[in-house]
């Protein structure tokens, strides 16, 4: 018996460990969607804002891994749900309206921290609200100073945005999602500056017997649905290496100088193919 307390009280210590691992955030209802804002302690006087919008049937509790590792930065990371209720993440009309209700009140929001003034504002979304950002900033560049976004889909007939842009996606179809509709659409859309982070198909033994390393729900703390899963949990380092391809992005966009290698993730560990303005895919 002493035997299984002590293997429980390991595995209480390590929940209690990595659940406290997180920043401060708080939650935010709007008239127009819901809002998780995550920040640190180091965010500076002066800060960026990226604001995420989640994916198909998603809410804003489900990417607390990803904004912890943007934090890390100094970033504000604003979680973004502008159809709550309702699974369906594409319309482009109602994530503009919230882009821009979570602009008028966020310094009023981040009052707890240093930040008094909002430099650079970075708007995107994983998969359906993804394709909802990418129209809404080709109708309206004004609404943000750049974009990223996760496997938007379906980005085949979206606008094309002259914002600069980076784009996450995977050489692999997964959740009915085809590969060459997402990111890669998304990224052949974009006119300005562009970043396309492909990881490539990886498949392993798991729960789930043979399965993919790196999917489309990946970005998702617990993946998307039972429907949508590769049943085990996203290794860290994929977090870790996304928000470093942010931070590259962001300094070299708007602090420092746009080349190829000045974008690349800093030893990255997940398995990426980099692409840069004219480099297609």
């Amino acid at each position: 018996m002493k035997k299984y307390k002590g293997a429980l009280a390991s595995i209480c210590v390590l929940l209690l460990i990595t659940g406290s691992a997180w920043a401060d955030y708080t939650d935010h209802t709007l008239t127009t969607g819901n809002v998780r804002l995550f920040y640190s302690p180091s965010t500076p006087a002066t800060c960026n804002v990226i604001l995420f919008g989640v994916g198909t049937n998603m809410g804003t509790n489900q990417y607390d891994k990803m904004s912890n590792e943007l934090i890390s930065y100094g970033y504000v990371v604003g979680i973004m749900d502008h159809n709550p209720g309702n699974m369906v993440k594409t319309d482009a009309t109602k994530f503009a309206a919230l882009v821009e209700d979570i602009k008028l009140e966020m310094v009023d929001w981040l009052a707890a921290t240093a930040c008094s003034a909002i430099d650079h504002w970075i708007v995107g979304g994983h998969s359906a609200s993804g394709q909802a950002a990418q129209e809404a900033l080709s109708a309206d560049p004004a609404l943000a100073d750049a974009i990223y976004s996760m496997d938007p889909y379906d980005a085949t007939a979206v606008g094309n945005v002259s914002l600069p842009a980076l784009y996450w996606g995977f050489n692999v179809t997964t959740c009915q999602v085809t590969m060459s509709d997402a990111a890669e659409a998304a990224y052949l859309r974009s006119d300005g500056q562009r970043v396309f982070h492909r990881v490539a198909k990886k498949s392993k033994w798991g729960l789930c017997f043979v399965n993919y390393e790196y999917y489309h729900c990946s970005i998702a703390d617990q993946g998307c649905t039972i429907f949508c899963s590769n049943c085990k949990s996203t290794p860290t380092h994929f977090y870790v290496d996304v928000a470093n391809s942010v931070h590259k992005f962001i300094e070299a966009a708007f602090y420092g100088t746009w080349t190829k290698e000045n974008l690349a993730v800093d030893n990255p560990t997940t398995p990426i193919t980099l692409f840069v303005d004219s480099d297609l895919p």
